[in-house]
Parts: C-alpha cells; sequence; structure tokens
C-alpha cells in the first residue's frame, strides 16, 4: 500500500518542491536573457536605408520663381517706359500701348489656372494690377496734369477698387486670392481722401476714417474668403483706432477750449 504522509508533512513537501521550481525557473530566465543579448551582440547591423536625395527645387517651383523674376521684370520695365519714353508718344499711343499691355497681363492668369500654375497666375494678376495703377497715374500725367492729386488720388482709388473687385469676381478669375485684398486696399482711401480734397475740416475727415473701419468691420464680417477677411481686419483695426484718437482729441481739445 502507498505510504500516505501526514498532511503536514505533505504540505511541508510540497513547499519545498515549489521552492526549487521558483529557482530553476529564475536560472532558466536568466540563461535565457543572457543567450537573447549575445544574438543581438553577434548579428550583423544592417545598415540603415539611405533617403534618395531630394531634388533641389521642383520644376513647377522653379518655372513659378522664374515667372516670377519676369512678372517683377516686366514691372520695372513698365515703369521704366512710362516715366522715361512717355513724352515721345502721343496720347493714342500711350493709351494704346498701356492698355494693351495691361489688357494682356490680366488676362494670362485664366490660362495658367487652366495648367495648374496657381502661383505664377498669382503673380502675373498682382503684375496686371500695379500695371492698372501705372495706367491711371499715366492718364493724370497725360491727359488730366491739372486736377489736384488728392482728389484725383481718391477718384482713382475708388475706380481701382471697384475695378479690381469685378475683376476678382469674374467666373474665370474667382480662383486668384488677390485682386479682392488689392480692392480692399485700394478702398480705404477715397473717402478719407475725398474729405480732405474738399477741405472739409478735421472733424469730417475723421468721420471719413471712421466710416471706412466701420466698413472694413462689415466685410470683415460677412466674408468668408481668409485673404479678404484678413485685410478687412488689419484696415478696421488701424483705421478704427486712428479714427477713435483722432475723435478723443477733438473732443479734449472743445471741452478744453
Amino acid at each position: 500500500m502507498t505510504h500516505i504522509p501526514p498532511p503536514a508533512e505533505e504540505l511541508r513537501l510540497l513547499d519545498l518542491e515549489l521552492r526549487r521550481l521558483d529557482a530553476r525557473r529564475a536560472q532558466l530566465l536568466h540563461r535565457r536573457a543572457w543567450l537573447v543579448t549575445a544574438l543581438h551582440t553577434a548579428a550583423p547591423q544592417a545598415p540603415a536605408p539611405v533617403a534618395p536625395p531630394r531634388p533641389e527645387a521642383s520644376a513647377p517651383r522653379v518655372q513659378n520663381v522664374l515667372l516670377l523674376l519676369g512678372g517683377v521684370l516686366l514691372t520695372i520695365a513698365a515703369i521704366a517706359f512710362t516715366l522715361v519714353s512717355w513724352g515721345d508718344l502721343g496720347i493714342a499711343g500711350r493709351a494704346l500701348v498701356l492698355g494693351a499691355v495691361t489688357v494682356a497681363v490680366l488676362a494670362a492668369p485664366v490660362p495658367l489656372l487652366k495648367w495648374g500654375l496657381r502661383s505664377t497666375a498669382e503673380s502675373v494678376a498682382g503684375l496686371g494690377l500695379a500695371l492698372t495703377v501705372l495706367d491711371a497715374y499715366a492718364l493724370h500725367a497725360a491727359a488730366l496734369p491739372g486736377t489736384d492729386g488728392t482728389e484725383y488720388t481718391a477718384v482713382a482709388s475708388a475706380t481701382l477698387a471697384a475695378l479690381w473687385t469685378a475683376y476678382g469676381l469674374l467666373p474665370r478669375a474667382s480662383a486668384l486670392r488677390l485682386p479682392l485684398p488689392a480692392a480692399l486696399v485700394a478702398a480705404q482711401l477715397p473717402l478719407t481722401l475725398g474729405a480732405m480734397a474738399a477741405d472739409a475740416g478735421v472733424h469730417v475727415v475723421t468721420l471719413a476714417v471712421l466710416v471706412t473701419a466701420a466698413c472694413d468691420m462689415a466685410v470683415a464680417l460677412r466674408m468668408s474668403a481668409r485673404p479678404v477677411r484678413l485685410t478687412a481686419v488689419v484696415g478696421a483695426y488701424s483705421l478704427g483706432v486712428s479714427g477713435v484718437w483722432a475723435a478723443g482729441w477733438l473732443s479734449c481739445r472743445r471741452c478744453g477750449g
């Protein structure tokens, strides 16, 4: 018959066997960790993959930069032409040359957008807007030399703001980001310059500044395009602060008087 030890003796034997198993398991785990470390040390290190060299600039980016530089050079050439050679042409020749160049440049962004050259289209559109400013200056210098400069600038800025807005809202040019913010910048001038040209006094000029700031704030609240909203906010805060400061100064001066 099998000898069955008493419960106390059997419990002692079980505890002894469990301690032996724990010691053996710890020994095996230690040996396993040593083997893993040895294998990792002896294994040859695979070379890290070398990324292919990136090109300094992609072809479309280089093309955009070159076209942008070409647009800047054309602007400089147009300004030089207007300032230096303007007196050698008749009124009809002047209007024909500048008008043709301006129309051609303003029409160029449409095919550029179709070809996916958005940056180039923006730069060419900026060149076209600069040429319209040049046209306004040339018109004053050639046909309206006796007109008051402040009054003419007020009318010209209002006209340019309207033209640039219409250009930016055209279906084929609506993807351009520059015309509408540029129109908003031009719209900052007409009221203030008109009040100054009419010798309306500092109170009316301050009122014109505040009205312009209010219009900017209305545009910022209604428009969703980020460039337009940013331009409107900058105009509203700059003119608003100036107008409030001027109004406060006038009020203090009146109270002191």
